[in-house]
Protein backbone atom coordinates (compact mmCIF):
# COMPACT_ATOMS: atom_id res chain seq x y z
CA UNK A 1 0.00 0.00 0.00
CA UNK A 2 2.60 2.29 0.98
CA UNK A 3 4.12 1.62 -2.27
CA UNK A 4 1.41 2.83 -4.53
CA UNK A 5 0.85 6.17 -2.43
CA UNK A 6 4.58 6.58 -2.67
CA UNK A 7 4.31 5.94 -6.87
CA UNK A 8 1.29 8.81 -7.18
CA UNK A 9 2.85 11.03 -5.26
CA UNK A 10 6.34 10.61 -6.91
CA UNK A 11 6.88 14.08 -8.43
CA UNK A 12 8.21 12.38 -11.73
CA UNK A 13 5.13 10.73 -12.15
CA UNK A 14 1.47 11.81 -11.55
CA UNK A 15 -1.09 9.45 -11.36
CA UNK A 16 -3.65 12.05 -13.12
CA UNK A 17 -0.95 12.00 -16.54
CA UNK A 18 -0.66 8.59 -15.99
CA UNK A 19 -4.10 7.62 -16.09
CA UNK A 20 -5.06 9.91 -19.29
CA UNK A 21 -5.62 8.43 -22.62
CA UNK A 22 -3.43 9.46 -25.34
CA UNK A 23 -6.37 8.38 -28.16
CA UNK A 24 -9.66 8.08 -28.68
CA UNK A 25 -10.93 5.30 -31.06
CA UNK A 26 -13.77 4.70 -33.35
CA UNK A 27 -13.34 1.78 -35.13
CA UNK A 28 -16.10 -0.27 -37.61
CA UNK A 29 -16.34 -4.04 -37.39
CA UNK A 30 -13.29 -6.26 -36.73
CA UNK A 31 -15.14 -8.63 -34.20
CA UNK A 32 -15.47 -6.29 -31.10
CA UNK A 33 -18.82 -4.38 -32.38
CA UNK A 34 -20.76 -3.20 -35.54
CA UNK A 35 -19.04 0.27 -34.10
CA UNK A 36 -16.73 0.17 -31.44
CA UNK A 37 -15.43 3.61 -29.35
CA UNK A 38 -12.75 3.25 -27.20
CA UNK A 39 -9.47 4.97 -25.38
CA UNK A 40 -5.92 3.68 -25.77
CA UNK A 41 -2.51 4.62 -24.02
CA UNK A 42 0.52 4.22 -25.19
CA UNK A 43 3.08 1.80 -24.11
CA UNK A 44 7.21 1.79 -23.69
CA UNK A 45 9.41 4.85 -23.77
CA UNK A 46 9.34 4.51 -27.50
CA UNK A 47 5.26 4.59 -27.84
CA UNK A 48 5.74 1.29 -29.96
CA UNK A 49 3.33 -0.80 -27.83
CA UNK A 50 -0.36 0.30 -27.15
CA UNK A 51 -3.28 -0.65 -24.38
CA UNK A 52 -6.91 -0.08 -26.10
CA UNK A 53 -9.70 0.02 -24.04
CA UNK A 54 -13.13 -0.27 -25.89
CA UNK A 55 -16.65 -0.59 -25.73
CA UNK A 56 -18.72 -2.06 -29.20
CA UNK A 57 -22.21 -2.88 -29.79
CA UNK A 58 -24.08 -4.61 -32.20
CA UNK A 59 -27.44 -2.93 -33.29
CA UNK A 60 -30.57 -5.38 -33.01
CA UNK A 61 -31.78 -4.80 -36.38
CA UNK A 62 -28.20 -6.15 -37.55
CA UNK A 63 -28.52 -9.33 -35.27
CA UNK A 64 -29.88 -8.24 -32.31
CA UNK A 65 -28.36 -6.00 -29.17
CA UNK A 66 -25.21 -6.73 -27.80
CA UNK A 67 -22.60 -5.20 -26.32
CA UNK A 68 -19.00 -6.24 -26.27
CA UNK A 69 -15.93 -5.01 -24.28
CA UNK A 70 -12.15 -5.19 -25.64
CA UNK A 71 -9.00 -4.86 -24.19
CA UNK A 72 -6.37 -4.93 -27.02
CA UNK A 73 -2.94 -4.80 -27.19
CA UNK A 74 -0.29 -4.27 -30.05
CA UNK A 75 3.08 -3.50 -30.96
CA UNK A 76 4.24 -1.52 -33.66
CA UNK A 77 7.91 -2.53 -34.86
CA UNK A 78 8.29 -1.43 -38.36
CA UNK A 79 7.64 2.37 -39.00
CA UNK A 80 8.25 3.79 -42.47
CA UNK A 81 8.68 7.47 -42.95
CA UNK A 82 6.51 8.07 -46.02
CA UNK A 83 7.02 12.11 -45.67
CA UNK A 84 7.84 14.91 -43.50
CA UNK A 85 3.85 14.74 -41.98
CA UNK A 86 2.84 11.23 -42.77
CA UNK A 87 4.21 7.85 -41.00
CA UNK A 88 3.42 4.03 -42.31
CA UNK A 89 3.36 1.59 -39.06
CA UNK A 90 3.36 -1.96 -41.10
CA UNK A 91 2.41 -5.37 -39.98
CA UNK A 92 1.37 -4.89 -36.56
CA UNK A 93 1.35 -7.93 -34.55
CA UNK A 94 -1.39 -7.56 -32.37
CA UNK A 95 -3.36 -9.83 -29.21
CA UNK A 96 -6.94 -9.11 -27.44
CA UNK A 97 -9.78 -10.35 -25.38
CA UNK A 98 -13.32 -9.85 -26.04
CA UNK A 99 -15.97 -9.77 -23.43
CA UNK A 100 -19.91 -10.32 -24.35
CA UNK A 101 -22.04 -9.63 -20.98
CA UNK A 102 -25.63 -10.27 -20.48
CA UNK A 103 -27.55 -13.52 -20.21
CA UNK A 104 -26.77 -14.85 -23.34
CA UNK A 105 -23.35 -15.49 -23.06
CA UNK A 106 -21.46 -16.97 -19.96
CA UNK A 107 -17.88 -17.15 -18.61
CA UNK A 108 -18.84 -20.71 -18.10
CA UNK A 109 -21.39 -23.37 -18.92
CA UNK A 110 -24.11 -25.07 -17.30
CA UNK A 111 -22.55 -28.77 -15.69
CA UNK A 112 -26.22 -29.44 -14.92
CA UNK A 113 -27.42 -28.99 -18.58
CA UNK A 114 -23.96 -30.06 -20.43
CA UNK A 115 -21.85 -33.33 -19.98
CA UNK A 116 -18.11 -32.40 -18.72
CA UNK A 117 -15.79 -31.44 -21.66
CA UNK A 118 -18.75 -31.09 -23.90
CA UNK A 119 -17.53 -27.70 -25.16
CA UNK A 120 -14.18 -26.24 -24.17
CA UNK A 121 -15.25 -22.71 -24.77
CA UNK A 122 -17.07 -19.98 -22.83
CA UNK A 123 -19.18 -18.14 -24.73
CA UNK A 124 -18.89 -14.92 -23.16
CA UNK A 125 -14.88 -14.43 -23.66
CA UNK A 126 -13.17 -14.74 -27.03
CA UNK A 127 -9.11 -14.42 -27.23
CA UNK A 128 -7.82 -13.02 -30.54
CA UNK A 129 -4.65 -12.40 -32.23
CA UNK A 130 -4.76 -9.31 -35.18
CA UNK A 131 -2.30 -7.94 -37.56
CA UNK A 132 -3.09 -4.30 -38.49
CA UNK A 133 -1.76 -1.02 -40.80
CA UNK A 134 -1.76 2.33 -39.92
CA UNK A 135 -1.29 5.10 -41.31
CA UNK A 136 -0.45 8.34 -38.94
CA UNK A 137 -0.92 12.05 -39.96
CA UNK A 138 0.79 14.89 -37.77
CA UNK A 139 -2.55 17.22 -37.40
CA UNK A 140 -2.72 20.84 -39.25
CA UNK A 141 -2.05 23.54 -37.09
CA UNK A 142 -5.43 24.53 -36.42
CA UNK A 143 -6.09 20.99 -34.40
CA UNK A 144 -3.15 21.48 -32.70
CA UNK A 145 -4.68 24.51 -30.66
CA UNK A 146 -7.04 21.37 -29.81
CA UNK A 147 -4.40 19.03 -28.11
CA UNK A 148 -4.54 16.82 -31.39
CA UNK A 149 -1.30 15.75 -32.40
CA UNK A 150 -1.92 13.22 -35.15
CA UNK A 151 -4.89 11.61 -36.64
CA UNK A 152 -4.33 7.74 -37.92
CA UNK A 153 -6.42 5.29 -40.37
CA UNK A 154 -5.89 1.34 -39.49
CA UNK A 155 -7.00 -1.60 -40.97
CA UNK A 156 -7.06 -4.63 -38.58
CA UNK A 157 -6.98 -8.82 -39.59
CA UNK A 158 -8.29 -10.88 -36.45
CA UNK A 159 -9.30 -14.61 -35.66
CA UNK A 160 -9.69 -16.11 -32.68
CA UNK A 161 -9.27 -19.08 -30.86
CA UNK A 162 -12.37 -20.74 -31.43
CA UNK A 163 -12.30 -20.11 -35.01
CA UNK A 164 -8.64 -21.25 -35.04
CA UNK A 165 -9.56 -24.64 -33.40
CA UNK A 166 -12.60 -25.20 -35.66
CA UNK A 167 -11.02 -24.45 -38.92
CA UNK A 168 -7.81 -26.70 -37.75
CA UNK A 169 -10.24 -29.49 -37.27
CA UNK A 170 -12.03 -28.86 -40.33
CA UNK A 171 -9.44 -28.23 -42.79
CA UNK A 172 -11.27 -29.74 -46.05
CA UNK A 173 -14.84 -27.62 -45.15
CA UNK A 174 -13.94 -24.69 -43.75
CA UNK A 175 -11.70 -21.93 -46.02
CA UNK A 176 -8.84 -20.36 -44.28
CA UNK A 177 -10.13 -16.89 -44.99
CA UNK A 178 -13.61 -17.35 -43.68
CA UNK A 179 -12.04 -17.80 -39.67
CA UNK A 180 -10.33 -14.23 -40.41
CA UNK A 181 -12.52 -10.70 -39.43
CA UNK A 182 -11.66 -7.09 -40.79
CA UNK A 183 -11.98 -3.83 -38.99
CA UNK A 184 -11.30 -0.50 -39.86
CA UNK A 185 -10.90 2.78 -37.46
CA UNK A 186 -10.01 6.15 -36.90
CA UNK A 187 -7.18 6.72 -33.96
CA UNK A 188 -6.71 10.51 -32.74
CA UNK A 189 -3.61 10.84 -30.34
CA UNK A 190 -3.33 13.82 -28.53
Amino acid sequence: MVLCVMFFLSPKVSAQKFLMPKTAIVQRAGSIGYNSFGVGYNLFKNKKGSLDLAWGYVPKSKGGRQDIFAAKFAYRPLSIKLSDFAVLNLANPGLFVTHHPGGKFHTTLNKDQYPAGYYWWSSAVRFHISASTEIKINAPKMLLKTGVEQVALYGELNTNELYAVSWFKNRENLPLLDIFKLGFGLKVYF
